[in-house]
C-alpha cells in the first residue's frame, strides 16, 4: 500500500510538470466526483485528475502514460453519463472541459471547429451572431460537451438525411502520443484552426485517410484516440418557424401519418413524445408534472415548420398545405397549442434551440432526481411492439408504467428511428434505484431478443450486444491493439 501511494505521488509530480501543480487533483472527494456518472451505477476511482487546456498537454500526458504504463481516461463533459468516462483500472483522468476555444466558423461551408470543452450553449452563443445554429439533441444537459455528444451518437432533432451525421473532420491525439487529422484536414499538419487557410480546403470531406475514422471513433468511449478538435456541421438559422402538434391515443395510430409527413420532407425538428416526457419538458415546476401529464395526449408528434434561406413565404405555404393534406387523409386535428399548456409552442421552440437551463434540475430527472434509460434503433412500424416489451419489463418489477418516458426521433427521413424509454427513480432510495436498474436490464434483454439494435454500446449493454456479434469484438480488439499497443486509453471499455 505504501509503495502504491509513493508511486502515485511520484507520478502526480510528473503530471504537475506538464499541466501545473494547481491542475492535478488526488484528494478523495475529487476522485469520487470524477469516478461517478449520472444514469448508471458504474463507479471507478482514478488515481488522479489532470486538467488540461492545450493539445500539447494532452499529448504529453499520453506519452507519460505510455512510459509508466498507466491508464488515461479522456473526459470533456463536467457531468458524465452512461459510464463512458468512469475509469475501470484507475490511472489518470484527462479533464478537457477547460478547452473552450471555438477555433473557426465557416458559414459558407456550414461547419464550426471547436475544442472538447465547448458546450452546446457556448457554441450557440457564438453562432447566433453569424445567423447560424448548431444541430442539437433534445434538451441536452447544460454541462454536456458538444464533441462528447457527437461521439456518443446522440440523435439530433432534425430528421434530414444530410444532417444525420454531423461530424466532419477531427484532430486526434493517438494512443502513442502523436497527433493525427482525419478527412480533408489530413492534408496538413498545421494546428486544426490553420489547416483551411494553409491548404485551401473546405474541410468538408469526412472520409479517411486509411481507416474509416468517421465511424470508428463514435461510440468507442475514448478507447482508440482522444479528440482535441472537431469541425461539426451547422445550419442556417430559420427566420420563420411554426410548431404543429398531432395528438394520438395510442402509438400505433401515429405510424402511417408520421411516415407520410417524413416522405414529404416536412419539418426541421420532428419527434414524438409520450405525455410523461412532454410534461417533464413543459411543466413550470415539479409539482405540476402529474397534472400536466394527465391533460396531454398520450403520444404527441411535434413538428417544427421552418423557412428562411430562400423564398420563405412560399416554402411555409407549401409546408402548411402538406400538413393540411396529411390531416385530411388521416382525419387528424393539427394543433398549434396543447391542453393546459397554452405556451407549449413557444416553450418547445426555446428548448429546441439550446441546452436545458443551467442550474435547473435536468428535465429527465425532474421530481425524482435520476433516471435509467434504454435506447436503440428500430423501424417505426415496430415501435408499438417494442413499447409493449418496455411496459412488460416495467410491470414485471412493479414499476408504474405511467412514470415511463418515451421519445422517438426519426433519422435519415425515417429510414430508422431512435427510440428511448426513461425510468425515473429516487437516487436516495436504494430500493427504488435497484428497481429501476432491474427494469433497465430486463427491458434490454427482452428488446435485444426481439431485434432492437443497440447502437450505443455502453456498460450495461456491452456483454449483451457483443455476445451476439460473432467476430466483431475480436476485430475491434485487433484495431485497438494496433493503435494502442500498451492498452493505456480507457482500458476495459467495450470489453477491451
Amino acid at each position: 500500500m505504501a509503495e502504491a501511494l509513493q508511486t502515485v505521488r511520484e507520478l502526480s509530480g510528473k503530471v504537475a510538470d506538464i499541466v501545473g501543480s494547481g491542475r492535478v487533483f488526488t484528494d478523495g472527494d475529487m476522485l469520487d466526483k470524477y469516478g461517478a456518472n449520472a444514469g448508471c451505477s458504474q463507479t471507478g476511482r482514478p488515481d488522479m485528475v489532470a486538467q488540461v487546456f492545450t493539445r500539447d498537454q494532452v499529448q504529453a500526458l499520453v506519452r507519460l502514460a505510455n512510459e509508466w504504463r498507466v491508464p488515461v481516461v479522456p473526459r470533456s463533459s463536467v457531468t458524465g453519463f452512461y459510464g463512458g468516462s468512469v475509469p475501470e483500472q484507475g490511472g489518470i483522468i484527462i479533464d478537457m472541459s477547460g478547452m473552450k476555444k471555438i477555433l473557426r466558423v465557416d458559414a459558407k461551408n456550414r461547419w464550426a471547429l471547436f475544442e472538447p470543452g465547448v458546450t452546446y450553449g457556448e457554441l450557440q452563443a457564438e453562432l447566433a451572431g453569424k445567423g447560424m445554429t448548431a444541430l442539437l439533441p433534445l434538451a441536452p444537459h447544460p454541462d454536456k460537451s458538444a464533441i462528447t455528444s457527437c461521439l456518443e451518437r446522440e440523435p439530433k432533432l432534425t430528421p434530414k438525411h444530410h444532417l444525420d451525421e454531423t461530424i466532419m473532420t477531427m484532430e486526434l491525439v493517438l494512443p502513442t502520443g502523436g497527433f493525427f487529422h482525419t478527412g480533408s484536414m489530413a492534408v496538413s499538419q498545421e494546428p486544426a484552426e490553420k489547416v483551411q487557410a494553409a491548404s485551401h480546403t473546405d474541410l468538408c470531406n469526412f472520409m479517411g485517410p486509411g481507416l474509416d475514422w468517421f465511424r470508428l471513433l463514435p461510440g468507442s468511449l475514448g478507447a482508440y484516440a482522444i479528440v482535441t478538435a472537431m469541425n461539426m456541421k451547422i445550419a442556417i438559422k430559420p427566420t420563420v418557424q411554426k410548431l404543429v402538434f398531432f395528438g394520438f391515443k395510442n402509438l400505433q395510430d401515429a405510424v402511417e401519418p408520421w411516415y407520410y409527413l417524413l416522405r414529404k420532407l416536412i419539418g426541421d425538428e420532428c419527434l414524438l413524445l409520450n405525455s410523461r416526457y412532454l410534461a417533464l419538458l413543459l411543466a413550470k415546476d415539479s409539482e405540476d408534472i402529474s397534472r400536466l401529464q394527465a391533460a396531454l395526449p398520450a403520444y404527441t408528434i411535434v413538428l417544427n415548420l421552418t423557412a428562411g434561406e430562400h423564398r420563405p413565404e412560399e416554402k411555409m405555404a407549401y409546408l402548411e398545405k402538406a400538413v393540411q393534406d396529411a390531416s385530411r387523409i388521416f382525419q387528424l386535428q393539427p394543433l398549434e397549442t396543447l391542453p393546459h399548456a397554452q405556451d407549449a409552442a413557444s416553450a418547445l421552440l426555446a428548448i429546441f434551440g439550446k441546452p436545458w437551463a443551467d442550474g435547473a434540475e435536468y428535465w429527465k430527472w425532474r421530481g425524482r432526481g435520476a433516471s435509467r434509460e434504454v435506447f436503440f434503433l428500430t423501424q417505426l412500424q415496430r415501435a408499438p411492439e417494442f413499447l409493449r416489451e418496455l411496459e412488460s419489463a416495467a410491470a414485471a418489477q412493479g414499476y408504474p408504467v405511467c412514470d415511463m418516458g418515451l421519445y422517438l426521433q426519426p433519422k435519415q427521413n425515417g429510414r430508422a428511428f431512435y427510440m428511448e424509454a426513461g425510468f425515473p427513480y429516487s437516487p436516495d432510495d436504494p430500493a427504488d434505484k435497484a428497481r429501476a436498474e432491474r427494469v433497465q436490464d430486463g427491458a434490454s434483454r427482452l428488446l435485444v431478443d426481439k431485434g432492437a439494435f443497440f447502437y450505443r454500446v455502453y456498460g450495461p449493454w456491452t456483454e449483451l450486444v457483443y455476445g451476439r456479434t460473432g467476430n466483431l469484438q475480436k476485430t475491434l480488439q485487433r484495431i485497438k491493439h494496433t493503435l494502442d499497443p500498451n492498452n493505456i486509453l480507457n482500458p476495459g471499455k467495450l470489453g477491451f
